[in-house]
């Protein structure tokens, strides 16, 4: 007599479950007697990871371990044998990178991982002199006439970007630090970590200036000296008037009492 497993089909000389493809426990008579058989289910439990299968494979497909033990499909007792992982003998490794990533994500913020977008630019330096104003003028009002300059000599507008502007100050100030304080020793971080927004290759210089803020009477009248002083050199001219989207200019008075001026554009 020949019987058939109903749930994959193999035959077999004899009823003798369960089924060696599939493992179930179902046949019914090839011959087409309508009498068939049933026997309870079974399935194989990993000793290991409590992972089921449908029939006796020769390794857990959940962890590899090479021991299964067979168990009737719904036995209450199966929870109490076999001690499946908790979350925290799985979620570890997880805990463990998530940990990492709020370290790394709290030392950008303190600003110790300069990350570009994230706690901000550098800090400038220190340097000698004067950061914002001299001889009674507002050396940001300069900074902004400047640009209104530039503008008017080329007859475009560009963006005011903050990560440039953050790049020129940074880079005015350690210029003056370098030449007028001895003991500094700084450098200027990448470009990268002021993050700017460039449409084109980055592009800039510093100078130190003749022209002296106290020998002009008013913001615009200093930003229109700085200007042509500044547009009569190659380098900075073709900056000024070439190719770019966004610019920036930093001026900082030297304790000389002379300009220095970053320019950057890009």
């Amino acid at each position: 007599m020949t019987w058939r497993c109903t749930w994959c089909g193999r035959e077999y000389d004899a009823d003798d479950p369960p089924c060696e493809t599939c493992g179930r426990e179902s046949f019914e008579r090839v011959d087409g007697d309508s009498s068939a058989f049933e026997t309870d289910s079974y399935v194989w439990v990993c000793e290991n990871c409590g992972r089921e299968h449908v029939k006796n494979a020769k390794i857990c497909t959940g962890c590899s371990h090479p021991s299964l033990a067979k168990r009737p499909v719904g036995g209450d007792d199966l929870a109490d044998e076999l001690e499946a992982p908790g979350y925290l003998d799985v979620g570890w490794p997880y805990l463990l990178g998530a940990g990492v990533v709020v370290a790394v994500v709290a030392l950008a913020l303190a600003g110790a991982i300069p990350v570009p977008g994230v706690g901000g630019p550098p800090a400038p330096p220190e340097a000698p002199g004067e950061a914002t104003t001299a001889a009674g003028l507002d050396l940001r009002t300069v900074e902004g006439e400047l640009r209104g300059e530039f503008e008017a000599e080329r007859g475009t507008e560009r963006d005011r970007d903050d990560g440039l502007s953050a790049l020129a100050t940074y880079a005015v100030r350690h210029d003056v630090a370098t030449r007028y304080d001895p003991d500094y020793e700084g450098e200027i971080p990448e470009v990268r970590a002021f993050g700017p927004d460039c449409a084109t290759e980055l592009g800039g210089d510093v100078v130190e200036l003749s022209v002296r803020p106290d020998a002009y009477d008013g913001e615009a009248a200093l930003a229109e000296a700085v200007a042509a002083d500044l547009l009569e050199r190659d380098a900075v001219e073709r900056l000024v008037t070439g190719e770019a989207g966004a610019e920036a200019v930093a001026v900082h008075v030297t304790p000389d009492g002379a300009l220095a001026v970053a320019y950057v554009a890009c």
